[in-house]
């Protein structure tokens, strides 16, 4: 504990006598500051210095003994007095968040003489960035039994024990594991919001390792050897390093701990790791090329963890330290948060707060399943009662409100319970508690259970799917099948002629071949040839075949003629029109599309709310299988601009969200796909209505608010950076390429989620000035030339590398409120040339107005040359989280982060 300011003053009351007769009282006033992580028993104040002040102190040996009393402002506890030696210390943990200031009445009583000093003390408790500690549900730590071997356990345990360690490609030799070996030596530990910080000094290198010591002491490596690590999806997981502390710096996080105070350190081993998980082992390898004297060699370090848990009431690497959670809280493992129970908050969960709150149980779950029994119970701690009431509000009605149960009286709990759930429940249900002074307190929960529970079907999810062959449980329709299955089950092959999902499609392999039943392509038997196995070997057949072409060639001939002249008068017709066709191009693609094909009884159209170059959007209302309607955007190909670029991107967005939303769920920062109309003129596909439109604009608008009220809105605007983030990682899962992340083509929804939209390369139908028209291939086509990476520039070639380079201006326009890109040096507009050759000069788009230094960084990651060093959209997310402050920002404001 340190107290940061101290000032007081003193005045002696002499008009204020002594409760008993004797010497005048004294009178005291002091200021304290303590920060807010101040351990339990720190001082506060000597009380002495109050005496002193005076004159009136009188000496131990006199006898002179005191009795305190703190009168008021210590309702909750927080100090005691040590009447010892009249020192006030912290009794209980402290929490700036819940009580910032505590005012102090002391009475000090002298028994000696019975004279008594007054005092007040204000006490400011100061704000301290990372206290209290998280407690982070991702990382939770199980609760093991206490074996009464508590110097045995390590929180973050080997998997087996031991690391590999692997030189120069060869043989793997194993180590035992580093964090049981270095328990009682000089270490130093920090995990928090599920990351680990962690470091240990020593004074020589530890045998095992001692083959390092050479490179750290090499003049090349500057006493610094870093590994990189990374998971066995290739991301960045974070990094350990031995340094030489002669000649490096330990990071700021560690300067002040252990690992530099050891006397005689002469090596440290820093380990930075991001991102622990609670839910499977954690495997990481970390690499570096290390140089021995002349030679470098590739050494790869591989570990596998396991989180394992402390035993109740302890928490830290070594389950070491003693959780402060009181009242039934839990305690978090990694770094003591207490999860805190309904009508308790601070630090140690010991501070009374009067709230009202539903609990749902069972709680182990988000998603509430129809089928399964729910029971929602609404409590009120801390408050005294007058009525609790339950009130029903139906989700699709307007003021469709009901009172559904009404306790009067003290009652502290009220349930109401769902045996079990279905979907006519889906709605809001609000607890009503009016106390006993009048106030009306409210908690609300929602159910919304569309989803029944895995591996059920059926209206009311309980007909049991139990598929087989790699089939996945439909709510209406059982088990899909995969290609070349069928059944209930998918138990079955397909049946002969038949072929691919759920046996739907016709094979037409000629001469009895067979046909494969995943793919539909024919086997053909010995001595048959060709796509379909049309073609035989026998030479008695091949004899019938010359003299049949021998005698029909010359008709043959004449009849492709006249075919020939007749499409070429065609084909001119349609370049005249430039109006191909879709139907053609699009049957075969439409078949494979079947399941998602719309009624059409089921849409009813609207209003266009978007019209461009080459596409329609209309805005219209869609009855789902559920029976309700839900507002879509109805995307269309106008039928003036039906160019086959624009049917094949209308086909190439159709594809792209049906593999996004392969099972049905899709993907929550991708907009959601309701299917196709294609029996119709013009053809559609359904997306979701964003309420919001797209990103750009809703940019601009906040722009406009920045002109009037000052508020940049960055945190706000960063959640939208984040939802972009983790769509994008989705599409490189699906190994799914955009070509075309923009501010507009992402659309905010209702619930102001930023949605990836736009799959078809469709060059905006909302109309703007962002596309440059080219030729491509002897094509007519339109490019977003200056969201547009170097390869995909310079060689047309787009990958996921090249989506992140598009991410990176829109990260610009979220930091700009939606400007248009534009290149110091060149037009508005600027043709492919001459962007690529100031792109080649090293030439990025300036750092906007206004937009934190820290942020402008992770931008112009995205714009590095070389498309395997640009950071993944998981690095990328990660690094925004970074910046997103957990629970405080005002520690951000010196990096240049105003949230506001």
């Amino acid at each position: 504990m340190a107290c940061l300011t101290f000032c007081y003053v003193f005045l002696l009351v002499n008009v204020i006598p002594s409760v008993q007769a004797g010497r005048d009282a004294g009178f005291g006033v002091g200021n304290v500051t303590i920060r807010e992580d101040a351990s339990v028993g720190s001082t506060v104040k000597h009380l002495r210095d109050f005496l002193n002040v005076g004159g009136g102190l009188m000496e131990e040996e006199n006898g002179t003994s005191w009795s305190v009393n703190i009168t008021s402002g210590n309702d909750l506890g927080r100090f005691e007095v040590v009447v010892e030696n009249l020192t006030l210390i912290v009794a209980a943990p402290l929490d700036y968040e819940y009580n910032p200031r505590y005012n102090l009445s002391l009475e000090l009583k002298n028994t000696g003489d019975n004279s008594v000093w007054h005092v007040n003390l204000a006490i400011v408790i100061t704000d301290v960035w990372g206290y209290p500690p998280y407690y982070s549900k991702q990382c939770e730590t199980p609760v093991i039994p206490d074996t009464g071997t508590a110097e045995n356990y390590v929180v973050l345990s080997s998997h087996n024990g031991h690391y590999n360690v692997k030189i120069n490609n060869g043989k793997e030799a194993q180590y035992n594991d580093f964090f049981p070996y270095f328990r009682h030596k000089s270490r130093y530990a920090i995990i928090n919001d599920c990351y680990f910080r962690w470091c240990f000094a020593l004074t020589i290198m530890w045998n095992d390792l001692d083959a390092l010591r050479p490179a750290l002491e090499a003049p090349q490596n500057g006493g610094r050897i870093e590994f990189k690590c990374h998971d066995k999806e290739l991301r960045s997981v974070g990094k350990f390093m031995f340094l030489d502390v002669s000649k490096q710096m330990l990071p700021e996080w560690a300067q002040d701990s252990r690992c530099s105070m050891t006397e005689g350190v002469n090596y440290v081993v820093v380990v930075e790791m991001n991102d622990l998980r609670s839910t499977s082992s954690y495997w990481t390898q970390c690499s570096a090329n290390v140089t021995f004297h002349d030679n470098t060699y590739p050494v790869d370090f591989i570990f596998q963890y396991d989180i394992t848990g402390c035993s109740e009431g302890r928490y830290g690497l070594y389950c070491d330290k003693y959780c402060v959670c009181k009242n039934g809280a839990r305690c978090h493992g990694f770094n003591g948060a207490c999860e805190c129970r309904p009508g308790w908050r601070g630090r140690a969960c010991d501070i009374p707060w009067p709230e009202v709150v539903i609990i749902a149980s069972p709680g182990d779950s988000v998603v509430k399943y129809i089928g399964t029994n729910l029971t929602l119970t609404c409590l009120a701690p801390h408050i005294q009662v007058a009525s609790m009431t339950w009130i029903h509000e139906a989700e699709n009605y307007y003021n469709d409100t009901k009172i559904i149960k009404e306790a009067l009286g003290a009652v502290q709990n009220s349930s109401i319970n769902f045996q079990p759930v279905s979907e006519s429940d889906n709605a809001g249900y609000t607890c009503v508690v009016k106390a006993v002074n009048g106030e009306v307190i409210n908690a609300i929960f929602t159910l919304n259970a569309t989803k029944c529970r895995p591996n059920y079907h059926g209206e009311g999810c309980s007909q049991v799917c139990d598929c087989e062959y790699g089939g996945t449980c439909d709510r209406w329709e059982g088990c899909l099948c995969p290609p070349g299955r069928r059944g209930d089950r998918c138990q079955h092959e397909c049946a002969p002629g038949t072929f691919g999902r759920d046996c739907r499609l016709r094979c037409y392999c000629e001469n009895n071949a067979l046909c494969d039943p995943v793919n539909g392509s024919c086997i053909c038997a010995e001595g048959q040839s060709g796509e379909f196995c049309q073609n035989s070997s026998s030479p008695e057949k091949n004899q019938v075949v010359v003299v049949v072409l021998s005698s029909v060639i010359p008709t043959i001939v004449l009849i492709a003629c006249i075919i020939t002249g007749v499409l070429v008068k065609r084909s001119r017709r349609r370049q005249r029109a430039e109006q191909p066709t879709a139907d053609l191009e699009m049957t075969p693609f439409i078949e494979n599309l079947s399941s998602w094909e719309i009624d059409k009884e089921d849409i009813h159209l609207e209003h266009m709310i978007g019209e461009g170059e080459f596409g329609h959007v209309v805005r219209a209302r869609l009855r789902v299988p559920e029976g309700y309607q839900v507002l879509v955007a109805a995307k269309s190909i106008r039928p003036d601009r039906m160019t086959a670029s624009a049917v094949r991107d209308f086909r190439r967005e159709m594809d792209i969200l049906a593999r996004i939303h392969e099972d049905k769920e899709g993907h929550p920062n991708v907009v959601k796909f309701y299917g196709v109309l294609t029996k119709s003129d013009p053809q559609y596909i359904l997306v979701e209505y964003a309420a919001n439109e797209e990103l750009r604009r809703y940019l601009w608008g906040l722009r406009e608010q920045y002109r009037v009220t000052g508020q940049r809105k960055l945190l706000e605007r960063l959640g939208f950076a984040c939802d972009v983030a983790c769509g994008l990682a989705e599409l490189a899962r699906l190994k799914i390429v955009h070509r075309d992340i923009a501010a507009r083509n992402v659309v905010i929804s209702d619930r102001m989620v930023a949605k990836i939209a736009d799959f078809g390369l469709s060059r905006d139908v909302y109309a703007s000035s962002a596309y440059k028209r080219t030729n491509q291939g002897g094509e007519e086509e339109l490019l977003p030339l200056k969201w547009m990476a170097v390869e995909s520039l310079r060689d047309g070639v787009y990958t996921c590398e090249s989506d992140v380079w598009s991410y990176g201006v829109l990260l610009w326009e979220i930091a700009s409120f939606g400007e248009e890109p534009r290149y110091a040096g060149s037009p508005m507009h600027p043709d492919v040339c001459t962007l690529l050759e100031l792109l080649k000069k090293g030439v990025r788009l300036r750092q906007p107005e206004n937009c934190p230094l820290p942020v402008y960084r992770i931008i112009r990651s995205c714009w590095i040359v070389d498309p395997s060093k640009r950071p993944t959209p998981e690095v990328l997310l990660q690094k925004i989280e970074q910046l997103r402050p957990p629970r405080h920002a005002a520690h951000l404001v010196n990096h240049g982060m105003t949230w506001q």
